[in-house]
């Protein structure tokens, strides 16, 4: 037998999520027939709380936890997340609530995390590219409103603002098309924790790559582990300088720009420049191109203002009753031409 949820109580009571849960955690003014309406459902279906998740549901929602990595692994997506950070901070302090930072790791346990979330004393929860189906189940059914940012793994289930991988790496595929590029080289890197990502981008490129006519095979498609220079030099090595008898492909496109900055390292030993010899092209903006140092790569930019932006209307929406059906709101990337891609 299926345990009842908050959700199956809101539902049978006829009331917002958020209701059940301030009346269940005796929080919140309502009348009285409302208050018996739904701790008569509750006790009819059997509903309990959890323990850990009814603790962080008694905390004050004026505190929205913000989940982001500490691994060592997702530093270099600091970047990219500091503007979802200020426009999320922007939308929700005007309307009086407040973000606190929430450090986790994917080596964390769903109780760790748990616990972190009770510790920082906050009602309602954003995460940021962090996904655990389990403990965001824990925490909406005991009334704390979850979103997910920039994960599309969750869509079915959560609330989530997410990007357009699909329309990003097909529209950048047919840039490189419409230059002249017929020969494309596909490199990615393993990302188990967002696989959808890995997937969508690649979907979308080999859609454009199918709508052009192109045969695309998988010597063209290059996996690898992010950090492991050496394998990445092997396997451009192996298709620029070694397969004498195929054509050598005249454009890259990259996951995304922090692994294309890594790929013009590997062209720049092997003799290779770029646009030069071999044009590039990725999903960004992982990398600050305010730098004087970092290589000015053409991206499909991720608007990270805008996810941080809708993501905060969408916490505001939620925790006023405003909404209760789940919605998932996608982001266009758009192309930012930086001289890596030329013409044939």
């Amino acid at each position: 037998m299926n345990k009842t949820k908050l959700q199956d109580v809101a539902k049978k009571a006829g009331v917002s999520l958020a209701t059940a849960s301030n009346i269940l955690n005796g929080k919140g003014q309502f009348s009285q027939d409302v208050k018996r309406r739904v701790l008569s459902v509750a006790k009819a279906l059997g509903y309990r709380k959890n323990i850990y998740a009814s603790s962080v549901a008694r905390k004050s929602t004026s505190h929205i936890g913000i989940l982001v990595h500490e691994d060592y692994e997702k530093a270099f997506e600091w970047d990219f997340i500091r503007h979802m950070l200020i426009q999320i901070e922007s939308v929700i302090t005007r309307e009086g609530y407040y973000p606190v930072l929430i450090p986790v790791s994917l080596k964390q346990k769903k109780v760790e995390i748990l616990k972190k979330i009770n510790a920082s004393g906050t009602g309602a929860l954003f995460s940021i590219h962090y996904g655990n189906r389990e403990l965001f189940t824990l925490l909406e059914d005991s009334g704390i409103p979850v979103i997910i940012i920039n994960n599309s793994n969750y869509q079915d289930r959560f609330f989530s603002v997410c990007v357009d991988d699909f329309q990003g790496a097909y529209e950048g595929t047919l840039y490189l098309f419409n230059l002249g590029h017929k020969n494309l080289l596909y490199v990615e890197y393993f990302r188990p924790d967002i696989p959808s990502v890995v997937a969508d981008r690649f979907i979308g490129f080999r859609k454009a790559v199918e709508e052009q006519g192109v045969n695309f095979t998988d010597e063209n498609r290059i996996t690898i582990d992010l950090y492991d220079m050496d394998s990445l030099f092997q396997k451009l090595k192996r298709v620029f300088l070694e397969a004498q008898q195929r054509p050598k492909p005249t454009a890259i496109f990259a996951h995304d720009d922090y692994l294309a900055a890594r790929i013009i390292v590997v062209l720049n030993k092997l003799g290779l420049k770029v646009p030069e010899d071999v044009s590039i092209i990725a999903p960004g903006d992982t990398l600050d191109y305010n730098q004087p140092f970092i290589p000015r790569i053409t991206t499909m930019r991720i608007d990270t203002e805008m996810l941080g932006k809708l993501a905060g209307e969408m916490m505001v929406q939620r925790l006023s009753g405003a909404i209760n059906s789940i919605q998932v709101l996608k982001v266009k990337q758009h192309l930012i031409d930086r001289g890596s891609c030329r013409a044939l």
